[in-house]
């Protein structure tokens, strides 16, 4: 069911202030998973999954949460169109253009190259199917270079929008997953986790999930594995500093729209750099066995982000046994084509 955003309920202020429309079926549902002892991990008994992946029936994955303030933004400002940036399978895309689309809203979407895998092809047929207006530039560096230059000279009617949607207004979306997180552990729903493990892109989750455990009085450390470029060339992409700079604006934003918003000093961002593997959307072993381990408990994964950040937390259960670890499942699991094809 969708529910008015926790900060909200938390923060009364923000709702006068801040845009919102109602897209996610909240609250996902947290699971602790039963996996079969294997002899990579051993037997996992201390790892549990909050199933963003659900969001919404139509189409799951954590660009739901972003786009909830995301296009109530647009839709106040009037934009007729998103643009946006993005691998040639992007997940953001695909959320951006979909639930865009059902507000009347197009999408153009500057892409470059990423490996060609099973999910990227479905992806890809999901874009076309959409009528996503899609501008190949090759490169990360060329399709980043043109979205910016092309705001120059964008049109009044457009709405400019940075990758993954980890804008300030996208990143509101997981300080308010934190509070809503924060309720289901008040509830008994689960014991509060040591650490939480998210993927790390374009760092509106890993920044959100941060600020929001600190404002909701979580005591979980929130570790991001990094699954993209920390670079482009000098610019520095994905990186702490470029997250807790993120971080830092939105955190400053709320204090400016509610007096309510506590003085916090500012947590440190923790981010993984050794599941990365050799790029951008390239498999890893480590990555394929956690593949392979989490379809057994019926959680699909894919090698671009999930299945490393999965990684990452399956080695930090084995290594901290007496520790309570919750992934945080970003990925879409809806069979979206065949619905939209129906």
């Amino acid at each position: 069911m969708n529910q008015k955003p926790q900060i909200f309920l938390q923060y009364p202020s923000l709702e006068n202030n801040i845009p919102w429309i109602p897209l996610i079926n909240a609250p996902t549902p947290v699971e602790q998973l039963e996996l079969p002892q294997n002899s990579e991990y051993g037997a996992i008994d201390n790892l549990w999954i909050k199933r963003d992946d659900l969001t919404h029936s139509l189409y799951g994955g954590n660009k739901v949460r972003k786009l909830e303030f995301i296009l109530a933004d647009v839709i106040r400002k009037k934009k007729r169109n998103i643009v946006t940036l993005g691998a040639i399978g992007t997940n953001h895309g695909i959320a951006t253009s979909l639930f865009g689309h059902l507000k009347g809203i197009g999408c153009t979407i500057y892409t470059f190259d990423q490996p060609v895998t099973s999910t990227v092809k479905e992806n890809q047929k999901l874009l076309e199917h959409l009528g996503t207006t899609l501008k190949h530039k090759g490169t990360i560096l060329r399709a980043a270079l043109s979205f910016y230059c092309s705001q120059v000279f964008s049109r009044a009617g457009a709405y400019y929008l940075p990758a993954g949607g980890s804008s300030l207004l996208g990143c509101l979306g997981f300080v308010n997953a934190a509070f809503e997180l924060k309720t289901q552990i008040d509830s008994g729903l689960l014991i509060e986790p040591d650490y939480i493990y998210c993927p790390v892109g374009s760092s509106g989750t890993l920044a959100g999930l941060t600020l929001g455990c600190k404002l909701a009085g979580l005591n979980a450390s929130v570790i991001g594995v990094r699954v993209a470029p920390s670079h482009l060339g000098v610019i520095p992409i994905c990186t702490t500093k470029t997250i807790s700079t993120l971080m830092e604006k939105t955190y400053k934003y709320l204090r400016k729209l509610a007096i309510e918003v506590p003085e916090i000093s500012m947590p440190t961002i923790d981010l993984k750099e050794s599941f990365y593997g050799d790029g951008y959307g390239c498999p890893t072993e480590s990555g394929t066995k956690a593949i392979n381990l989490f379809s057994k408990a019926d959680i699909k994964l894919e090698s671009t982000y999930t299945a490393k950040s999965v990684a990452a937390a399956l080695q930090h259960c084995k290594e901290s046994p007496d520790k309570k670890t919750l992934y945080w499942h970003t990925f879409n699991s809806v069979d979206t084509l065949s619905q939209l094809s129906n």
